[in-house]
Order: structure tokens, then sequence, then C-alpha cells
């Protein structure tokens, strides 16, 4: 009978790993800087069927925890270990542009004053993100402010990802990172 219990147990535990990273988990972003600034993040995993987990909010206070402080690492010279190869740019790129591919974007919306306080700066910067703006089919209405130093606004963001998608770009890069040299 227990014996029983236990692999019913595994059975249901195996079945619950499995779902959690085969089915996509919603990510949703918020941010506002008016009345006051706030940022939340929030996950709803099993393809948005769970009840939303607020992962962070820019508003909660965190004063029961301990500051970390910093540790001192040994380094090691010669021996046996871990040797690393180079990374190279091509390398994140190519990472970047695999884990790009698990990510899809469901909504996007938001209104945004920006400003760098210098005109041809906030000029360039707005001309970088107009393709960002008109080519998506998303809601970003952006205004530049060549007046002043400034980021105001709201914007949602909702995406997403499949926990499965990450897993072989990242096992790649880390065999290419860690593996054999050749």
């Amino acid at each position: 009978m227990v014996l029983q219990i236990l692999l019913w147990l595994g059975v249901v535990l195996l079945a619950g790993t499995f779902l959690v990273v085969v089915l996509p988990i919603r990510v949703l972003c918020t941010w506002q800087s008016d009345p006051a600034k706030r940022a939340i993040v929030q996950l709803r995993p099993f393809g948005g069927a769970f009840p939303a987990i607020r992962v962070y909010d820019s508003t909660r206070k965190d004063a029961g925890k301990p500051e970390k402080s910093a540790k001192k690492r040994e380094t090691r010279r010669g021996g046996r270990g871990l040797r690393l190869r180079r990374i190279t740019v091509a390398d994140v790129t190519e990472l970047f542009d695999r884990l790009i591919h698990a990510f899809q974007i469901e909504e996007l919306h938001g209104v945004a004053e920006f400003g760098v306080g210098d005109p041809a700066e906030t000029g360039q910067i707005y001309g970088q993100l107009t393709p960002l703006v008109y080519s998506t089919g998303s809601r970003l209405q952006l205004r530049p402010n060549f007046t002043e130093a400034c980021l105001r606004g709201d914007a949602l963001l909702q995406f997403r990802v499949s926990p499965a998608g990450l897993i072989w770009p990242l096992v790649r890069f880390g065999w290419r990172v860690m593996g054999p040299i050749r």
C-alpha cells in the first residue's frame, strides 16, 4: 500500500514537472511613472490557467531581509578544474537569436515621453526607436522631449515563454563554452 502511494506520488510529481516545462508561462510586465513610479512583473504558469504570481513589485518593501555581504572568491591556479573557452560576440549573438524565438509577444502598448537633455541625442534615440514603434503593430506612442531629461509614461507588455524552448539553446551554448576543445 505504501509503495503504491509512493509510486503515484512520483507519477504526479513527474507529470507536474513535465507540464511546467512544456506549457508556456504568461508574463505580464507593467510600468508607470505617474502618480508614482511603479513596476510589476507577474507570472501565470500552465499556459495562463493558473492564478497570477507576483514576482516583482517595486513598491514592496523587503525590510525583513538582511543585506548580502560581498564574499571574496579564492582563485586557484593550476591543477585540475573546468576550463572555459573564450566566449565570442558571435556565440552570444547566436544564443540571443535562438532564445528570442522562445518568446512570443501577445500585447504591447504604452505612452512615453523621454528626453536625455541634449536635443541631438534625444533625436537620435527617437530615430532609432521609430522602427520599433511603427513596425511591430503595437500601440506605442513615443514623444521626444527636447528640452529636459525625463522618462514619463506607462507601458504594458504581455508575452509568453516556453521553458522547453529555452533549454536547448542554453545547453548548446554551455556545450560550446565548456565542452571539449577541438
